[in-house]
């Protein structure tokens, strides 16, 4: 779990800090855009975090129905500030 919670972390610092080779900023301009690419990439990050054969498959279910959840957030136009603080709390919470 805390390898998840550092994956997590890692990610979310190198969403707000990336830049492309031109030189402009990765991220879009607007709030909810900003939260939408980082619940994306965080929802990848927990995606390839499920086949990680160390972990329980307990854990692993847990895991899966939690990206499932959010993913179908997004799909149905959910505010992508809430999925992305959802993720986050996931990401903490023991």
């Amino acid at each position: 779990m805390i390898q998840l919670i550092a994956m997590f972390a890692l990610l979310t610092f190198s969403a707000l800090v990336g830049t492309e080779n031109s030189g402009t900023a990765v991220l879009p301009d607007d709030e909810a855009g900003r939260c939408g690419y980082s619940a994306e990439h965080m929802i990848g990050v927990a995606k390839e975090s499920l086949s990680d054969l160390r972990s329980r498959p307990e854990r692993i279910e847990k895991r899966k129905k939690l990206v499932d959840d959010w993913t179908s957030r997004l799909d149905k136009g959910e505010d992508p500030c809430s999925v992305y603080m959802d993720i986050q709390k996931a990401a903490t919470t023991f």
